[in-house]
């Protein structure tokens, strides 16, 4: 079985749901057999998340898919989606606020530094770039 990063695994979970889905609205008889296909993707997803969890957001009962997952020898590899992974920006999320400061010297020349230590030590570098003619 493939392993995937926990962010790949939720990543799958999302598009297996969604393929649950369309297979739920294109079934012919309302309580027609779950693919194979799709029982094994759940199966190798339930071996990477909590088989609850995975169970819950399919649509599926936690039992039939931990007994599913118990009995399997061998758990197929997991396919990428068919679309490419969404761009997420995660630095955003622990950047502290910037600070800019901007020096400029008597000949026109200017310097400007963005920093977002707390203290950082801007005397050597301003007394250098002051004192460099």
């Amino acid at each position: 079985m493939t392993r995937l990063p926990s962010i790949q695994a939720e990543e799958h979970l999302r598009h297996l749901a969604q393929q649950f889905a369309h297979w739920r609205q294109r079934r012919t008889t309302p309580h027609g057999r779950i693919p194979q296909a799709l029982w094994a993707q759940a199966v190798t997803l339930a071996q990477v998340l909590p088989c609850v969890r995975v169970a819950k957001h399919l649509g599926l009962t936690p039992q039939a898919l931990k007994r599913r997952r118990d009995t399997t020898r061998s758990a197929p590899v997991l396919t990428p989606p068919p679309y490419p992974p969404q761009f997420v920006e995660v630095a955003a999320a622990w950047r502290t606020p910037a600070t800019e400061v901007e020096v400029q010297r008597p000949d026109g020349m200017r310097l400007r530094i963005t920093y977002s230590d707390s203290s950082p030590a801007l005397a050597p570098l301003l007394q250098t770039f002051l004192d460099a003619r």
